[in-house]
């Protein structure tokens, strides 16, 4: 017998509904991809410039995602770095991804300097777990863990000879310089290196190219905003998924018009869209599938929030 359910949150991730999806993580999101604010164009641009990954194994290479808050940059990001892994494991190699997103303090101020040296210390400890040194190469560079210059020009030679290093760095803090350092200082072979930044425009991507042009150039993709129909887009896709598996209203046309209206990035229509279907389900609502969430549903789930449709 099926249940009432929210069909909005991700596989395995039904407490958060607001993460992001990663594949290379969870297998189950790589079918979760809705072609949305241009992030399928995006993706196919990724493709096509690593091509068959030659030249990640040559000289490594640098992505950096640009896009304003919430569009889906870091969605992007993970299935970039799971269709690598993907396309590595084709060629009997094994990729090997390090999340360092959040290793940075918050609450404290550092210089570029400062934030390198914390990653590369880090990525030590990160590597050493996932046993992708070579053992003889762990002891010989612990004493330089926290030393970019010494620890990232190297990272090949300290490899396992079939491992490939993807790492998600933090978000730049000093932008266009920061990523200028990470494009020069960290490039190696069999090393790609992602980021991800809401502030870059075209000047400052025209600008990185400018600075890096005795370097591989990085690979620089852009997701925007949602477009006319996106909402309904990914509405529908997550409204056909789990009709298997349990019981939910579909959403009123003036509802997904409103929603067409009002929702500017991917991140606002999942949250809006997740938090009213749980209100309405946890209400006592009507809340079968002859039912409809309406305007007046999404106008209270806003209303709670302090916040006017």
């Amino acid at each position: 017998m099926t249940r009432p359910i929210n069909p909005f949150p991700l596989p395995g991730w039904e407490r958060t509904p607001m993460r992001p999806l990663r594949p290379w993580e969870r297998t189950a999101h790589r079918d979760y991809y809705v072609d949305v604010d241009g992030a399928e164009a995006a993706f196919q641009q990724f493709q096509q410039e690593l091509g068959d990954l030659a030249g990640v194994l040559e000289d490594g290479r640098l992505v950096l995602i640009t896009g304003e808050s919430g569009c889906g940059k870091t969605a992007l990001l993970n299935r970039c770095a799971d269709w690598t892994t993907v396309a590595l494991a084709r060629r009997g190699l094994k990729g090997v991804v390090v999340d360092l997103t959040g290793c940075l303090p918050e609450d404290e101020e550092l210089s570029i300097q400062q934030r390198l040296e914390q990653v590369c210390d880090q990525l030590f400890d990160r590597l050493v777990d996932a046993r992708a040194l070579r053992p003889e190469e762990v002891e010989a560079t612990r004493g330089d863990r926290d030393n970019p210059q010494r620890v990232f020009p190297r990272l090949a030679h300290l490899l396992r000879d079939d491992v490939v290093l993807l790492i998600l760095l933090p978000s730049p803090n000093e932008l266009l310089d920061e990523v200028v350092r990470y494009a020069k200082q960290l490039s190696s072979p069999r090393v790609l290196f992602f980021a991800e930044s809401a502030f870059f425009r075209a000047d400052d991507i025209a600008e990185l190219v400018r600075r890096t042009e005795a370097w591989v150039p990085p690979v620089t993709l852009l997701v925007g905003k949602l477009e006319t129909g996106d909402q309904h887009r990914f509405a529908k896709d997550r409204l056909l998924r789990h009709t298997d598996v349990g019981t939910y209203p579909q959403l009123s046309d003036q509802a997904v018009e409103l929603l067409g209206k009002i929702c500017q990035s991917v991140a606002m229509l999942q949250r809006i869209l997740h938090g009213t279907y749980e209100r309405k389900l946890t209400s006592g609502l009507s809340y079968t599938d002859t039912d409809l969430v309406t305007v007046d549903d999404i106008r209270a789930y806003l209303n709670g929030l302090g916040m006017q449709p």
